[in-house]
């Protein structure tokens, strides 16, 4: 949307290489994904950062569920790992709706270049997008606590353990899903049929195809729901 907003044209690639001989001003990745729950290794996103630079682009990383992470080893596109501790040109977008819960705040932060920070600090200075003193309250006390994001991330361990094994056991299998709030998962069929599959136990999913074809045979299942909910689904799932 920003992307529309700002009148440029975007390119979908799922790699860099599909982009062919199309000049990219800005490469925006999300790892962990939503609505997958892919996460992209240390060298994936170090051959994005160099393919990136090779063309004087800007990097934008979504890492709004790095803080959840089940199954890999997440890295943010700053570590120095990817970067080798040059943040030139690089930018992590990050959220408090998921880990710290303040969806309905509408409370992130961005860090990285600190030039590209100025020119988007005058931007949105300009552009009147103040976020209001009690959310910045907020976010200031989720920030300095670590203890909740733990707490929130194993509650959502657990929920993920029972509902996984219920949906596998139904029969589905779940792809990436090594991080995140969701269950990316798939009989091979179109997704509308496996949503009305598991309306009719009383299951909500997304269809997978709302994020893009290459979603048409998936569903996209929250682990949002409460405990007592979850365990509802998967003795459901289970018959």
């Amino acid at each position: 949307m920003g992307a529309l907003l700002a009148g440029a044209r975007i390119l979908r690639a799922d790699g860099l290489n599909r982009l062919g001989p199309e000049r990219a001003s800005l490469i925006f990745v999300n790892s962990p994904s939503n609505p997958t729950g892919k996460v992209l290794g240390v060298e994936h996103l170090r051959k994005v950062v160099e393919w990136a630079r090779e063309r004087d682009a800007i990097v934008v990383s979504d890492e709004c569920y790095l803080g959840l992470t089940w199954e890999a080893d997440v890295v943010s596109v700053l570590d120095p790992r990817v970067c080798d501790g040059d943040h030139t040109n690089l930018l992590a977008v990050h959220s408090l709706s998921k880990t710290s819960n303040l969806a309905s705040y509408r409370a992130g932060f961005v860090t990285g270049d600190a030039a590209l920070i100025a020119e988007l600090l005058e931007v949105r200075k300009h552009a009147g997008m103040m976020v209001p003193l009690p959310i910045q309250a907020a976010m200031t006390a989720a920030l300095a606590d670590d203890e909740h994001e733990n707490i929130q991330r194993e509650r959502y361990r657990a929920r993920r353990t029972v509902l996984k094994g219920a949906v596998e056991a139904a029969g589905f299998r779940v792809d990436h899903s090594q991080a995140g709030l969701y269950l990316w998962a798939t009989r091979d069929e179109p997704c509308r049929d496996t949503v009305d599959w598991l309306a009719e136990r009383g299951i909500l999913a997304a269809p997978g195809e709302f994020y893009g074809p290459n979603g048409g045979k998936h569903v996209r299942i929250a682990l949002t729901a409460t405990d007592e909910r979850i365990e509802a689904a998967a003795a459901r799932l289970r018959g």
